[in-house]
């Protein structure tokens, strides 16, 4: 088999959609798109098939647990294992850890320990934490360098109360891989359970547990083409038979009564309610997809295209790499001290080009870089050379107009009184703003306008935080007669663009003044509803719902 990337897109419908045909879709890490056949799989489940499994011998029940129990065996073929008792379906990987964190600790003692370690996702993380509290265990953390595991160095934590290892195939967050091979000579022998976390895994290459080695194994569909709402666990029969069961209800049970149950053999002991039984079909049909792949040639091909996306991004002037192209799992991440990522993010959003800024659920690993946020692009098989091409010229697009505004005039030097600076907005020019008719250029604007707000440290203070921005923002008030004025501070360029936009319309100006003004009507003009987030918006109305409350209380 051979891999052409247009052929494999062609079979995303989302792609062809009028509103989607010059989408460069960079945020695969977080989820994937869905191929027709898995879309059909479902829709066919709920048109031919929809009824509950094993508890009643209809016919479209039979229908329905055939599915299930079909689909099952795949999985199995999928993650290595022959033994369709060994796996568990789940609501994603997230359950599945929580699955495991729950029924594994209830059998330790108190001071016996878990190791985990610095990269890993929240949901490999905090259940282990809540676990650790809840049987007074002790959680112990594979050595680090700026939060990136040392995994070569993994036997220095372990112990001989260590009961379980658990530790990601491959970073969410910068894309790094685990050397499963070396982690699996070093726990050898030993008298514990090693979990691996395979969300990021299971998308760019085959899953084989058996190769692998580890005692359990969870990922989620939705990040290897597959739908939402369904993952796999796998566990080897005779840890899960020894496993208490972590929840409780149909499904799971043989037989109950008043005083005591007696639970159902493997692998439905750990699958208690009603299973997301459309979701399944769609994994059937993403699994039969993956596997008429050439799975090697995809993973070349993504490989192509994060070390030409590394080198492109690199000779960008001041762009802080934090990812590497090598043993990558299709990541790039980086951040640029002249900016915070979601600026950047809102301007690749204006040219129809999706990515992900935060801390990506990994915020231990994140902070340990140095950072509370970067941009991340992630790639998947039918991203090609030109969306590579369009997010380089974007990024650099960005940083030119980041130039053009750092040139343009600054505000005046603001007055300065009761510890804080009232700016100057008489530069600002709405009649500007609305002869630019593009949103892109009205986003250059505003950057610029940003410039009319000083840094004000003074300010930064939990009192004058508004809640409901997507970046940090500050906002103070002070009353000079009938006249009221205002400043603010973020680290965002776009909110203090958007600040200096607000500010505009209300300093100087009584409250009577401030009345008269519309100003949801004035952002509607500018179309600024159309082309932020929804975050972004809710932003700008949570600093204007902030300054008209304060200026009620004036009354």
């Amino acid at each position: 088999m051979s891999f052409s990337v247009s052929q494999f897109k062609q079979q995303f419908p989302l792609f062809s959609q009028p509103e989607n045909r010059d989408l460069v879709y960079l945020d695969n890490a977080a989820t994937t798109q869905k191929p027709a056949v898995v879309i059909d799989a479902i829709r066919d489940f709920y048109l031919h098939s929809n009824a509950n499994t094993h508890r009643s011998s209809h016919r479209l029940a039979r229908q329905a647990t055939a599915m299930v129990e079909r689909v099952r065996a795949q999985a199995a073929a999928f993650l290595g294992t022959g033994n369709v008792r060994e796996v568990i379906f789940t609501r994603g990987a997230t359950e599945g850890l929580n699955l495991l964190a729950n029924s594994l600790c209830a059998e330790l003692a108190p001071g016996d320990e878990v190791v985990l370690s610095t990269a890993e996702h929240h949901a490999n993380l905090v259940p282990w934490q809540m676990a650790a509290a809840r049987h007074q265990l002790h959680i112990r953390y594979v050595p680090d360098e700026r939060g990136i595991p040392q995994f070569d160095r993994l036997v220095e934590v372990l112990g001989p109360r260590t009961r379980i290892v658990s530790l990601t195939a491959g970073s969410n967050a910068l894309g790094f891989r685990a050397d499963l091979a070396q982690i699996r000579q070093m726990l050898a022998g030993r008298d514990l359970r090693w979990v691996v976390d395979a969300a990021q895994l299971a998308a760019h290459e085959p899953i084989d547990v058996q190769e692998i080695g580890c005692d359990f194994l969870v990922c989620s569909a939705h990040k290897f083409y597959g739908p939402s709402g369904i993952g796999l666990l796998f566990g080897r029969e005779q840890w899960l038979q020894q496993m208490p069961p972590w929840q409780g209800g149909g499904e799971m049970i043989a037989d109950v009564d008043l005083h005591s149950s007696h639970y159902a053999d493997l692998p439905h002991k750990f699958e208690a309610g009603t299973s997301s039984l459309a979701a399944i079909a769609g994994l059937g049909a993403c699994l039969e997809f993956l596997q008429s792949q050439d799975r090697a040639a995809m993973a070349v091909h993504e490989q192509q295209l994060l070390r030409t996306l590394h080198e492109q991004v690199g000779k960008l002037p001041g762009m802080e790499l934090l990812s590497s192209a090598e043993n990558n799992l299709g990541i790039l991440a980086f951040s640029d001290s002249r900016f915070v990522p979601v600026d950047l993010m809102h301007w690749l959003d204006g040219k129809d080009i999706a990515v992900r800024v935060g801390h990506h659920c990994a915020q231990p690993l994140i902070r340990a870089t140095g950072h509370s946020a970067t941009l991340r692009a992630s790639l998947a098989a039918y991203n090609s050379e030109q969306d590579v091409a369009r997010f380089v010229a974007a990024v650099a697009e960005f940083l030119d107009q980041l130039d053009s505004a750092e040139n343009a005039p600054t505000h005046v030097e603001p007055e300065v009184a009761e510890g804080w600076p009232i700016d100057d907005l008489s530069v600002l020019d709405i009649e500007a703003l609305r002869s630019r008719r593009g949103w892109q250029e009205r986003y250059r604007l505003l950057m610029q306008w940003s410039k009319a707000i000083a840094a004000k440290p003074i300010i930064r203070s939990p009192e004058h935080l508004v809640q409901g921005c997507e970046s940090s923002a500050w906002l103070v008030h002070r009353q000079l007669g009938e006249k009221h004025y205002f400043a603010l501070d973020s680290d965002s360029r776009v909110v203090k663009g958007l600040g200096a936009f607000l500010l505009s319309q209300l300093n100087g100006k009584s409250l009577e003044e401030v009345r008269s003004t519309d100003l949801e009507a004035l952002f509607t003009e500018f179309e600024f509803d159309k082309h932020l987030s929804p975050s972004r918006s809710n932003g700008f109305y949570a600093l204007m719902q902030r300054a008209m409350a304060i200026l009620e209380q004036q009354k």
